[in-house]
């Protein structure tokens, strides 16, 4: 148990993978944990895209697993009714002697408890339909918006807990500590970090954040906030021991370039994004238009647009601008037409070729083959699936393209900070100590004036231990002190 002005912090997960982070601050009776989701890499977890976790008894197969915090209180009882109603029981065949989960703890949650998710990508909330009614979820507004539209057209699931968003700057007590969100800049609507002050210690977190995106200015100012805080804690997804990492575009280069590629097509031109990545939808949109083409959506990827907007999401709204968007009509009776938007149809397409820049993701490839495309048309590809060459199904996307011929473009713009920008947020903010998290090479992070922490998976530790469990050194001394976080 933490003191009354020295919290506990503990890394569940996220220690040394991309994605899944899970930590916690507690301090007396009071606590918060961040984030909500789980890693998508097969390597850092049992369950992946190719080894899916069964729809019945997901979450005690996701304790079992190690791939959720083992802690009393913090999950909806009744979806661990079957397996004895705590994690306690739930764990238990795995927390036999020489078994996966023997060294691991079930800790108790404090009486004043609340989950904070930095923004609506998997590997930061899919845990959140396995949340305690009785535990409150903060997010900011626009994240809340988008995760009650993408639930309701069934891309995500519900959650039984209570969702409270939070403006930019709003203060949130839980028990003893107060907690500020503040808005980030990352490749979806509503990211955001917050400022936490436990006891006498602040403690920053930025959730996944760039310096390349459309609000960069978000960062200047989540510097400025959060300016001498004892612990700040950072993404590092693109640290890696290769020596000249590739420099991601910027969203204004992303449009840019997407809309110079348009002009010099004249053929059926498609795009590959994120559905998730709104504002780079928009920036699609608007390239099209500017060349006489109309960009056609998926019809779930539209769909769960306009549900955000109707939630509340601030920005951007489909048709903002008055440039149009369609809804691909494949005949598939499986999906709906969405109402008030215009339908293309595959005989639109193949018959009206330089009209439309269409949506294509992995399941809808054969609408490549249905429409005839061949060597005047083009595919940009710009952080959809697959996320990259590391991706197996980048071998089945580069078959696709050489296959029909097609023109490739890869317009690659990223979610995270290159390792310069880390070193400018750290130098800019003078925190006392850094973690680095979300990252396969925490050891990695750039030298800077801050004693860098490198957490040990599930060890809590406070500030002020100096204990090798709890803190890294740098150099070759790194390795000795971090213990891997594998399954």
């Amino acid at each position: 148990m933490a003191s009354d002005t020295e919290p506990n912090l503990t890394f569940f997960n996220g220690t040394s993978t991309i994605g899944g982070v899970q930590a916690s601050v507690q301090i007396g009776d009071s606590a918060v944990f961040f984030d909500f989701g789980i890693t998508p890499n097969p390597t850092g977890a049992l369950f992946s895209r190719s080894s899916p976790a069964p729809v019945v008894g997901s979450l005690a197969a996701h304790l079992r697993a190690g791939m959720a915090p083992l802690v009393e209180g913090l999950y909806d009882p009744a979806q661990l009714a079957a397996t004895g109603g705590s994690v306690a029981s739930t764990v238990e065949p795995m927390a036999g002697r020489g078994r996966m989960l023997d060294q691991s703890s079930v800790l108790e949650h404090a009486k004043n408890t609340a989950i904070f998710v930095s923004h609506i990508h998997n590997d930061h909330c899919e845990l959140l339909p396995f949340a305690s009614p009785d535990v409150p979820v903060l997010m900011s507004a626009d994240s809340a918006a988008l995760y009650a539209g993408l639930t309701d057209v069934g891309a995500l699931r519900p959650t039984p807990a209570s969702v409270r968003g939070l403006v930019d700057g709003e203060h949130v007590s839980i028990g003893g500590m107060d907690l500020e969100l503040i808005h980030v800049d990352h490749d979806i609507p509503g990211a955001a970090g917050f400022i936490l002050q436990a006891g006498d210690r602040r403690i920053a977190w930025t959730g996944d954040w760039r310096a390349h995106g459309h609000v960069p200015e978000r960062m200047a100012a989540f510097a400025e906030r959060a300016a001498g805080v004892d612990l700040l804690i950072t993404e590092g997804t693109t640290l890696r021991p290769d020596s000249s990492p590739a420099q991601s575009l910027s969203e204004t280069e992303v449009a840019q370039r997407a809309d110079r590629i348009l002009t010099t097509t004249d053929g059926l031109a498609f795009v590959t994004p994120y559905p998730r990545n709104l504002r780079r939808l928009a920036s699609l949109r608007d390239a099209a238009a500017a060349n006489g083409r109309t960009l056609v959506l998926r019809h779930e990827t539209l769909a769960g647009w306009r549900a955000a907007v109707t939630h509340g999401l601030s920005a951007p709204h489909p048709n903002d601008g008055g440039a149009p968007v369609a809804v691909l009509a494949t005949g598939d009776a499986n999906t709906h037409p969405t109402a008030g938007h215009t339908q293309v149809t595959i005989d639109d397409l193949r018959q009206n070729r330089n009209d439309f820049l269409v949506e294509l993701q992995v399941p809808d490839r054969w609408v490549a083959l249905a429409v005839g495309a061949g060597p005047d048309d083009v595919l940009i590809h710009s952080n959809g699936q697959p996320l990259g060459s590391w991706d197996p199904e980048w071998t089945s996307l580069m078959a696709w393209v050489q296959a029909l011929g097609l023109d490739f473009v890869w317009l690659d713009s990223g979610g995270h900070a290159a390792p310069d920008d880390l070193a400018w947020l750290v130098e800019t903010i003078r925190p006392t100590s850094i973690a680095a998290v979300h990252s396969a090479h925490p050891q990695l992070f750039p030298r800077t004036s801050a004693q860098l922490i490198l957490p040990t998976r599930g060890q809590p530790f406070t500030l002020s231990d100096r204990l090798p469990r709890a803190l890294g050194t740098r150099g070759a001394d790194v390795e000795r002190t971090m213990i891997p976080c594998v399954l």
